[in-house]
């Protein structure tokens, strides 16, 4: 009695299955690590940006001093961590520098992005809404929960995923608060 001829031997569907899991895994990883690097490319610095905030304001970023932007989405549970140390940073260091969360979802309303300040205890945080990508395209922001400070003269100089307000007026400091 002859067997049926096996087109692929069977530890092949389990590597390329491991492969892709890998790969996710990964991908995730990179989206969601805690990743900071530290100085500035050619590409980002030394050009300012004028966005017009929730309450109507105009700001321009950076506007002769430090400033710090955390980028969220308001369903990303992440981002309260980032948004919280943001707020308590601007506690901490005042008007030495300046603050804005950036709600990278062009399709949240006002109300809703209330309602996150609200939740993270910070209503007068200065916030957002990204709809035309001025921001995260600027500082090429490419996930959820990333935090950028930028110096007076718009060179970055410190990005990371989440950090500490501690590390969030470190940084401030670094980049020339007083």
């Amino acid at each position: 009695m002859t067997r049926p001829r096996r087109l692929l031997p069977t530890s092949r569907p389990r590597h390329v299955f491991s492969a892709l899991l890998l790969a996710a895994a990964l991908a995730l990883t990179t989206a969601c690590g805690n990743q900071q690097s530290p100085g500035t490319s050619a590409t980002e610095a030394s050009t300012a940006v004028t966005v017009t905030d929730i309450d109507g304001n105009t700001r321009t970023i950076p506007a002769g001093k430090p400033a710090a932007l955390f980028f969220f989405s308001v369903g990303c549970g992440e981002c309260v961590g980032g948004a919280k140390s943001l707020s308590k940073a601007a506690e901490a260091l005042g008007s030495s520098a300046d603050y804005l969360l950036v709600d990278m979802d062009p399709k949240e309303p006002k109300t809703t992005v209330d309602g996150f300040r609200d939740y993270i205890k910070a209503p007068g945080l200065p916030s957002a809404i990204d709809t035309g990508a001025a921001l995260t395209t600027r500082y090429r922001v490419t996930s959820l929960s990333t935090l950028v400070v930028v110096d007076a003269n718009g060179n970055v100089t410190f990005r990371a995923t989440d950090p500490s307000a501690e590390q969030i007026q470190a940084e401030l400091t670094k980049a020339g608060t007083r």
